[in-house]
């Protein structure tokens, strides 16, 4: 008994509990988006750019829908949100569409220049954002409900939407993404050969997503939240295609297989600890400072520890199962310990930093943590494959 109450005092078994559930649920939909990635590699050597893309799109789901998440589940704590009728709900839709339609259309552009550049061919630059602009309407349509319908029911059910919401609403964009992507990549190859048809697309798409940008900005809280994320979404954007060019660069079976659940599973640990973060700061649990400090916070970096070792020894199963590869384990728990040491203390200053800038961590934190999570997680798989393959 006395163990038991000195792990229960050093530890937040709730928030392991709670949790740890949502990461296992997100670490078999990453898992399954792995094998995805994995059976189409030849589609992605098709169309040069797509693969590069695909950890912004990814990202995006987690930047965007996780952050819609962690706000409301900080005005549910605080009782500014009472059920789903309630007009910060349709806002937040609406915030969250058109930040999402908004940075899909940057990433496009981009991605099409780079596949115009290898392929010399205008089709190809317009191939490239009709499939992304596509993609996130399909996605939108059932990520923008599901978060909020989420967030408001397990709170009513006696949840913490901090801890389940990340990464339930990262997994399940992530399966949705990637399957989506594929989808409409060779729905559009076999059908569109016409850049009329796929101009049409584009300016469609287009058309919608000032209609949404148009409900978002005439609200003041809508305009708030889409000022304050948008140039964090467009940084962290351009920074997931450094990651994506890693993934171009180091097309390793391997490598493949895993990155979907590390990265997730990283992304969505250091989303957890900074959404928690955030509530702890609103609600007086936690004083800002330079080191983190008191008991509290240490029970939360604790407990996030846990809950990595946990996860990460499912990963390491999931691999050598399927590689029968005794130093696929040594990848994965080498990888582990650096990244995810990097990420809290990532996630603690960062939301210190967006405290003093007076940004409300809830709209900053999350978008780039996920994205530091990329390209932590990333680097450190690729480095110890180095040194262990």
């Amino acid at each position: 008994r006395e163990v038991v109450v000195t792990i229960n005092r050093h530890l937040d078994m709730r928030m392991i509990r709670e949790s740890l559930l949502a990461l296992i649920i997100a670490l078999f939909a990453d898992t399954f988006a792995g094998y995805f990635l994995q059976s189409y590699v030849d589609l992605f050597k098709l169309i040069p750019g797509i693969l590069m893309v695909i950890p912004a799109l990814i990202d995006m789901r987690g930047n965007i829908y996780g952050a819609f998440i962690s706000r409301l589940s900080s005005k549910l704590h605080l009782g500014e949100v009472k059920n789903l009728k309630d007009r910060e709900i349709r806002i937040g839709i609406f915030t969250s569409q058109s930040l999402a339609f908004f940075t899909a259309t940057i990433v496009g552009v981009i991605a099409g220049l780079y596949s115009l550049s290898k392929m010399n061919d205008i089709h190809y630059f317009l191939l490239i954002p009709a499939i992304i602009l596509l993609t996130q309407l399909f996605t939108t349509s059932i990520l923008t409900p599901l978060t909020a319908y989420l967030g408001v029911k397990s709170y009513e059910k006696g949840w913490n939407p901090d801890n389940i919401g990340v990464p339930l609403i990262s997994a399940s964009g992530d399966t949705v993404s990637v399957m989506f992507i594929i989808a409409v990549a060779f729905l559009l190859i076999k059908f569109s050969s016409n850049a009329w048809v796929l101009s049409l697309v584009i300016v469609l798409i287009l058309t919608y997503m000032f209609y949404l940008m148009l409900k978002t900005l005439k609200d003041k809280g809508g305009k708030s939240v889409f000022l304050q994320s948008m140039p964090v979404l467009l940084l962290v954007a351009s920074l997931e295609l450094i990651t994506g060019s890693l993934w171009e660069g180091n097309k390793v079976a391997i490598i493949l297989l895993i990155l979907p659940a590390v990265l997730e599973t990283l992304g969505n640990i250091g989303s957890v600890f900074s959404s928690r973060l955030s509530s702890s700061l609103y609600l007086g649990l936690v004083e800002p400072g330079w080191l983190p400090h008191g008991k509290h916070m240490k029970r939360e970096i604790a407990s996030t520890g846990v809950l990595s070792i946990v996860t990460y020894s499912l990963i390491s199963i999931f691999v050598f199962l399927i590689t029968l590869d005794l130093r696929g384990i040594l990848l994965v728990f080498s990888s582990m310990a650096l990244a995810v040491s990097a990420i809290i203390l990532l996630s603690y200053y960062l939301t210190m930093i967006s405290l003093k800038m007076r940004l409300d961590p809830d709209n900053v934190v999350i978008p780039v943590i996920t994205t530091l999570a990329d390209i932590v997680g990333t680097s450190s798989v690729i480095l110890f494959y180095a040194f262990i393959f």
